[in-house]
């Protein structure tokens, strides 16, 4: 078995540990997951605070069905995981850096979701139930 030794010459993108930490921990699905860390390396690869970038380029470049790419924008955006603005047909993307204020309830309005998070983690009553988070 060959074991292939990646180079940090020919470029990384830092990640700060506090957002690494928040994205395992918490219930995202495939799709959400390579948004994230498709605008992760648009913005913080490059060193910049926000991209203008199309649903279909990220759709194109991280080899995903561009309906779906909307969908994990929106819900990204609700959560407030993701920062969008609109410059014209294109949206201005970037992350949210603080992940303490992640609002992380996959209950709302949802089809198949069945527990509320907040900030990565399930949300206990008393009696050790769960119960969705209000708004």
């Amino acid at each position: 078995m060959t074991q292939t030794i990646v180079k940090t010459k020919e470029g990384y993108t830092k990640i700060p540990n506090n957002i690494l930490r928040a994205i395992y921990r918490s219930p995202f699905n495939g799709t959400e997951i390579r948004v994230i860390f498709f605008v992760i390396r648009m913005t913080s690869g490059w060193h910049k605070e926000n991209k203008l970038l199309s649903y279909g380029y990220i759709a194109k470049e991280a080899n995903l069905n561009k309906r779906n790419v909307r969908r994990a924008i929106n819900l990204l955006t609700q959560s407030k995981i993701i920062i969008k603005s609109k410059d014209g047909r294109k949206n201005k993307l970037a992350l949210n850096q603080n992940p303490a204020t992640w609002e992380l309830c996959k209950t709302q309005k949802i089809k198949g979701a069945k527990y509320p998070y907040i900030r990565g983690e399930l949300a206990p009553k008393d009696r050790g139930e769960f119960t969705p988070v209000k708004n």
